[in-house]
């Protein structure tokens, strides 16, 4: 059997998924989430990687012809968005940015907020420039794009704990801010298909791990629902990655109609495999602790359980759970790739 491209791989994943066809590959397609832990490679403060569109895109390039992941993917920091909509950054040298005055803190002032332009404003141009340019170098495997989903950008334009209690008190406000936020992933996706850049959406905090299952039935799903329809209609796959726990929600997060659903190691994948089997493709879900502090063997183990339990008839991608950790050992996410090839090899 011959080497495969990434690209080669993963449109087995989606073959095997939804046109059922029997096609033959060398392994398993894996790849890290891999964002911010890229930095170290080039010798870059996390702060550079995500504010310099060239260390982004240096250190993205790097990751790949290092570890050669079957998905570039371009994880950069969930904020984006919510800065281009008022939030003002703080930006630590050794860690993602984070919030420290947040648009929404006054409620009312969502009706003055615009759906920004991502051509135009912010750091959106530059992520689009990144994609283009880090493609231009990277041939072989996707260059994946991930932005955030519109209950993301909720929680960073509000802060969770005053959304929950908006969602509990003024139920009417979150949904008439998710149908705003539904917006701004929407137009942010649509210039991603108009690079020919499918969009995938980070809802980090819609898992059960944070909000109730009726909570995510109330004020996410239908969202989601919406954005995978606006996309079918271009012809354009959706994925979501949706970390922490979310056993009590694979159903629903299946009946959105993403072509790929991204999940994390609290959440059982033998129920995930049932949940999306001939559905959607399935991501996941080494733990990203042992990236950090794991060893060979146990890292070993964990990928040999997922293998053991992923679903042989349809497509499934190799990857860890969540993003890999800023300060991980650059040889753990080696030894991922090599036991990816090793323990994932079809015969």
């Amino acid at each position: 059997m011959g080497t495969f491209t990434g690209k080669q791989r993963i449109s087995a994943a989606f073959k095997k998924t939804f046109s059922h066809e029997d096609v033959t590959i060398d392994r398993i397609p894996a790849y890290p989430l891999a964002g911010q832990f890229n930095a170290q490679l080039v010798g870059a403060s996390i702060r550079d990687f995500v504010l310099d569109t060239k260390v982004f895109v240096k250190a993205q390039v790097a990751g790949y012809e290092r570890y050669k992941p079957d998905i570039v993917l371009m994880q950069r920091d969930l904020l984006m968005e919510a800065e281009a909509l008022g939030n003002e950054l703080k930006f630590p040298e050794h860690s993602l940015c984070i919030s420290k005055k947040t648009a929404l803190a006054d409620k009312a002032r969502l009706s003055s907020l615009k759906v920004p332009d991502p051509k135009r404003d912010g750091r959106l141009p530059a992520y689009l420039e990144a994609i283009a340019e880090t493609r231009k170098v990277v041939t072989s495997s996707p260059v994946s794009p991930v932005i955030s989903g519109p209950w993301t950008i909720a929680v960073a334009l509000r802060e969770a704990t005053p959304l929950i209690k908006d969602a509990l008190k003024d139920p009417d406000y979150v949904h008439e801010l998710m149908k705003f936020c539904t917006q701004v992933s929407i137009r942010f996706g649509e210039a991603l298909v108009d690079i020919k850049a499918s969009p995938n959406y980070s809802e980090a905090p819609a898992s059960c791990s944070l909000i109730s299952p009726k909570m995510y039935r109330t004020f996410v799903l239908p969202y989601h629902k919406q954005i995978v329809s606006h996309f079918r209609e271009r012809k354009a796959g959706v994925g979501f990655h949706i970390c922490g726990y979310v056993d009590p929600i694979l159903a629903d997060m299946v009946s959105t109609g993403a072509t790929n659903l991204s999940i994390d190691a609290p959440t059982d994948l033998a129920k995930a495999v049932e949940a999306t089997r001939g559905k959607a493709v399935l991501i996941g879900n080494v733990s990203t602790g042992l990236f950090y502090d794991g060893t060979k063997e146990q890292m070993g183990l964990a990928i040999q359980r997922c293998i053991d339990l992923a679903p042989h008839d349809s497509g499934y991608v190799l990857a860890s759970g969540c993003e890999v950790p800023g300060i991980a050992p650059p040889e753990k996410v080696g030894w991922f790739m090599e036991l990816a090839a090793e323990l994932g090899r079809c015969e």
